[in-house]
C-alpha cells in the first residue's frame, strides 16, 4: 500500500494514477470499515482510503480532542485487507475550503440535536472529492442519513462518482460496528445490543406499524438504561415522518445515548 502523507506529495502523482475507488475514513478502524474495502474490491479500481479527523462536523470541540487516534494500527489493517492507497491530510485541507450549506433534510434526525454535523460532514467530503477526483466512493448505510445527502449532493451537482452503498456490519449480539462501541463498559455493550433487537421487533411487527408500537419500543428502551434521542419511521429518500408501509419501503432509524455513548442504528422495512 502506498503511503501519501500530504495532499501536495499526493497532488504531485495522482496524474499517473488510475480511475480509483474512495473510501473516507476518520480513523479508528474496525472491521465495519474494512466491509467498506471489500464492498470497494467489486467495482474493480485501485482502492484509495483517506484518515482525517474532520473537524467541521464536531459540535463539541471536547468529542474532537477526544476522538481516538490509532494510526499505525489502521495501517496494519487497510495494508491487511487490500487498500493500494492511503492519504493522511494535515490541516492544511482546510485552506480555502469551499463551505458547503446542507440541504433542510440534514436537520432531521442527528441533524436537530447536531446543527451544522453535515455541513461539516459535506464541505470535507467535497474536498476530498476535489482532491482524488474518484471514480467511485464507499459509504455505510449505518450512517443512512450521511449517505443519503452525499448522494443528493452528487447528483445536485452531477459529479460523475459513482456512490456504493455498504450493508451495516453488526457483532454477534447485533450491535452495529462503530469505532464508539469502544468506549461502552462491558456491561453497557450488551445492553447496546437491544437497539437492534428493537429495530428486528419492529419489522416483524410492520403491519401494526404506528406512532403507538413506536412508543412502546422507546419506553422499553429507557427503562433497560437508554436515553432514547428519536426512533422515527419515515420515507427512505426525504426522512419525512412516514408510516405507509403498505405503499412503500420506510426507514426505522434511532439514536440513543448509554452512558455517554451516543449509538446509531436503522433498519429499511421492506413495503407490504
Amino acid at each position: 500500500m502506498k503511503i501519501y502523507k500530504s495532499i501536495n506529495e499526493f497532488n504531485t502523482l495522482k496524474s499517473n494514477l488510475p480511475a480509483l475507488t474512495l473510501v473516507p475514513t476518520m480513523g479508528n478502524l474496525h472491521m465495519g470499515h474494512i466491509s467498506l474495502i471489500e464492498a470497494a474490491k467489486k467495482v474493480n479500481n485501485p482502492i484509495i482510503s483517506t484518515i482525517y479527523i474532520n473537524k467541521l462536523q464536531f459540535n463539541d470541540k471536547n468529542d474532537y480532542l477526544k476522538y481516538p487516534k490509532t494510526i499505525d494500527a489502521d495501517i496494519e489493517l487497510l495494508d491487511k485487507h487490500g487498500c493500494d492507497f492511503l492519504l493522511i491530510p494535515d490541516d492544511s485541507i482546510l485552506e480555502n475550503i469551499l463551505t458547503i450549506k446542507a440541504p433542510d433534510k440534514s436537520k432531521k434526525l442527528c441533524g436537530i440535536n447536531r446543527p451544522g454535523h453535515f455541513d461539516g460532514v459535506l464541505t470535507i467530503v467535497n474536498k476530498l472529492f476535489d482532491i482524488v477526483n474518484p471514480h467511485s466512493v464507499v459509504f455505510g448505510k449505518k450512517d443512512y442519513q450521511q449517505l443519503i445527502l452525499i448522494k443528493d449532493f452528487i447528483k445536485k451537482n452531477k459529479s460523475n462518482i459513482n456512490v456504493i452503498s455498504a450493508e451495516t456490519q453488526r457483532d454477534v449480539n447485533g450491535l452495529a460496528l462503530s469505532s464508539r462501541n469502544n468506549l461502552l463498559l462491558k456491561e453497557e455493550k450488551l445492553i447496546a445490543s437491544k437497539l437492534y433487537e428493537v429495530l428486528v421487533s419492529i419489522n416483524k411487527n410492520k403491519n401494526i406499524l404506528t406512532p403507538r408500537l413506536l412508543d412502546k419500543k422507546i419506553e422499553y428502551l429507557n427503562s433497560v438504561g437508554f436515553k432514547v434521542d428519536y426512533l422515527t419511521a419515515c420515507d427512505t429518500n426525504t426522512l419525512e415522518e412516514s408510516f405507509e408501509i403498505s405503499n412503500k419501503d420506510i426507514l426505522i432509524a434511532i439514536a440513543a445515548t448509554i452512558g455517554n455513548i451516543r449509538l446509531i442504528d436503522n433498519m429499511t422495512l421492506s413495503k407490504l
